[in-house]
């Protein structure tokens, strides 16, 4: 089982990345063309959401049925002293956590705002952060499939 969730997880997060770029841009095409924020925009800000929210979900459950994490939890000291251990213990996770509240929080604002250029911006604002957080803590030495 847990081959099967990482490899999903690896492969969803190409998925992941390309809707998150694909809402970026569009809200840069948005503000620059002064469009309103259309039921596209909507949908795709929604599955944004969703595929972040089953990212956390799949990332939370490895973290908890992970063997290396378990062997890294085993000597914490030396394991925050390991820059690479440490990363996939701790930075990679609340990393990923806070780039996941900034898109939901981006949802969020986005339905309250009443003007679309509002819209638009605080969707680029927040999902363009997000964006910064995850790229930065991929592990990109990942490979594309794991089976």
């Amino acid at each position: 089982m847990y081959d099967l969730l990482l490899s999903t997880h690896n492969l969803l997060r190409w998925l992941f990345l390309v809707t998150l770029i694909a809402v970026i841009f569009k809200s840069i095409a948005g503000i620059q063309k002064k469009s309103p924020y259309s039921p596209s925009d909507k949908k795709i800000g929604g599955i944004l959401v969703a595929l972040a929210h089953t990212q956390l979900l799949i990332g939370l459950i490895l973290l908890l049925i992970s063997p290396t994490i378990a062997e890294l939890m085993k000597d914490m000291a030396s394991t925050m002293h390991d820059k690479v251990n440490r990363a996939k213990l701790v930075e990679h996770p609340i990393t990923m956590i806070l780039a996941v509240v900034l898109i939901q929080v981006a949802r969020i604002r986005v339905k309250k705002a009443y003007a679309d250029e509002d819209k638009h911006k605080r969707s680029l604002i927040l999902n363009g952060i997000a964006l910064l957080l995850v790229i930065y803590m991929i592990p990109w030495h990942t490979p594309l499939f794991r089976f």
